[in-house]
């Protein structure tokens, strides 16, 4: 996801001029397709706390019982965490008192954004992960959250619990840009995935924790830009991890650097500490559709071992600026070949 455009017009006429046309639809990979409605949600009434964006998800399933928590944007500029609920993944209902987690106060590190969150159970208590955001210098920290039922979240008297110190998270007002999106807990230790929001180009950090409080990054990215700024790919950012029978996989968006292209894209590989050496495997999700046609970003994993599936949300950039969520199937039995 972003906020603003930092592009120059010398980077805009080059990409106008070398761009080849950008082909959609026609490289996807043949276990991945459309289901359900997309999109998932509507936004919000103009004047209500989503009624700019409602997307940027991720998703718990229990048994017949599916929860998403997705950020929500209003059209001040304000950016929460809401709820839906849904008995099948695809049809969604709003959780009628949202937002249920809302920016600090004034001054506080969260006073301007909260989003992205990432949402798991933990030995029958809820756990929470996101973003948030403290001024128009752009100061995006992660903060951790707990909550008995999933609806009440109290948040960490510790936060912000992790802020990356790497140069290339650095802004120009010398602020650093710490935006979460994958986690994965091996039982032992956590693997946080992050990158920039308006730093270019956007990169992907690893940080690791045993306790969710203290964290520690690698230096470099573990997945750099690569190419060139008008490429596809050139950009990588919002990766999540997930694992299927034994192999770890990451979807992630990849972009060029003033997003006029921009796609999902899948790798496996056998460890994080050597994501560089990963196996890509192809597109997941592009910008074909007419909800997603500028920008897609933000995909979450939730398996639907009873269809044979898993099923990946992801974020999707209108025409019109904004943004929605929605849905992919990709088939368990192909993905593990």
């Amino acid at each position: 996801m972003r906020f603003s455009d930092l592009r120059t017009s010398t980077q805009v006429l080059l990409c106008r001029i070398i761009s080849p046309l950008f082909p959609v639809g026609d490289d996807l990979l043949a276990y991945s397709r459309s289901v359900g409605t997309n999109p998932l949600l509507p936004l919000g009434r103009y004047s209500e706390w989503d009624g700019a964006y409602a997307s940027w998800a991720s998703v718990v399933r229990e048994d017949a019982s599916w929860r998403m928590y997705y950020s929500g944007k209003d059209n001040a500029g304000h950016l929460r965490i809401g709820l839906a609920l849904s008995q099948d993944g695809l049809k969604w209902t709003k959780y009628k008192n949202n937002p249920i987690l809302g920016v600090g106060m004034p001054g506080s590190w969260d006073s301007v954004y909260v989003y992205c969150p990432i949402v798991w159970r933990d030995t029958g208590a809820w756990k929470m992960m996101f973003t948030g955001c403290d001024s128009q210098y752009s100061h995006f920290q992660l903060g951790l959250a707990s909550s008995s039922d999933g609806v009440n979240w109290e948040k960490s008297k510790r936060n912000p619990v992790f802020s990356s110190c790497n140069s290339w998270t650095l802004n120009s007002h010398g602020k650093h840009e710490t935006e979460g999106w994958g986690l994965l807990f091996d039982g032992h230790e956590y693997s946080l995935l992050y990158n920039p929001v308006m730093r270019r180009p956007r990169q992907i950090g690893l940080a690791t924790s045993e306790d969710l409080l203290s964290w520690k990054e690698r230096p470099d990215p573990i997945l750099p830009s690569k190419g060139l700024p008008w490429q596809l790919g050139y950009m990588k950012y919002c990766a999540h991890i997930f694992k299927s029978n034994e192999g770890i996989y990451l979807l992630y968006a990849v972009s060029n650097m003033n997003y006029s292209k921009s796609r999902i894209g899948l790798s496996r590989l056998s460890s994080l500490k050597d994501a560089r050496n990963m196996q890509f495997l192809g597109y997941v999700a592009d910008t074909s559709s007419s909800w997603c046609r500028k920008e897609v970003d933000t995909p979450f994993v939730v398996r639907d071992a009873a269809h044979g599936r898993i099923l990946c949300y992801y974020g999707g950039r209108s025409e019109r600026n904004e943004w929605h969520e929605g849905s992919i199937s990709i088939d368990l039995e192909a993905l593990n070949k």
